[in-house]
């Protein structure tokens, strides 16, 4: 039986409301593992978290993408368009690469938590850090390939998709 998708033009608020929900719920964890090191460094991590999902990747992504200024799954269409002007929606692929600035808002704390662990071993802190690692790395990209991915116009051309889908 062969399912077709319908892409949507613009997401229910359900859709980006969940997916921020988990990412606030990521930026949460991952603070209290690096306040366990000292609150600067919680601070640094969070403030990072925060630039860099709701203001450098709408800049750098967001504002190329064919979901500027609608409600795409992450809600950061519409965000986009209230800090920034549209770019270029022929260079989304390109500049998708971008996304990898993401990367230590969801790795960092998993390393900082080993590290923690094997300088005061603590079941509390492991349990911490895999809490971190299952809310990070699975729980969005679960919300990502079944609510997002699939019902996204881009999703022919973005990288992001075509990873996620194999």
């Amino acid at each position: 039986m062969n399912q077709q998708t319908i892409a949507y033009e613009n997401y229910s608020w359900t859709t980006p409301f969940l997916e921020n929900t988990i990412w606030l719920g990521v930026f949460v964890l991952g603070s209290i593992i690096f306040l366990l090191f000292n609150a600067w460094a919680a601070m640094i991590y969070l403030a990072y978290s925060l630039l860099c999902i709701y203001f450098l990747i709408p800049k750098l992504v967001c504002t190329s993408c064919s979901y500027y200024g609608k409600t795409c799954h992450s809600g950061q269409g519409r965000l986009a368009a209230l800090l920034f002007s549209k770019g270029d929606t022929t260079l989304f692929n390109s500049n998708f690469k971008y996304m990898r600035l993401a990367a230590p808002v969801f790795l960092a704390p998993i390393v900082a938590g080993v590290i923690l662990f094997f300088l005061n071993i603590s079941w509390e802190r492991m349990a911490l850090t895999i809490g971190f690692g299952v809310l990070a790395l699975w729980c969005t990209r679960i919300v990502t390939k079944r609510l997002g991915c699939p019902n996204c116009n881009q999703n022919l051309v973005c990288p992001g998709c075509q990873k996620i889908q194999t």
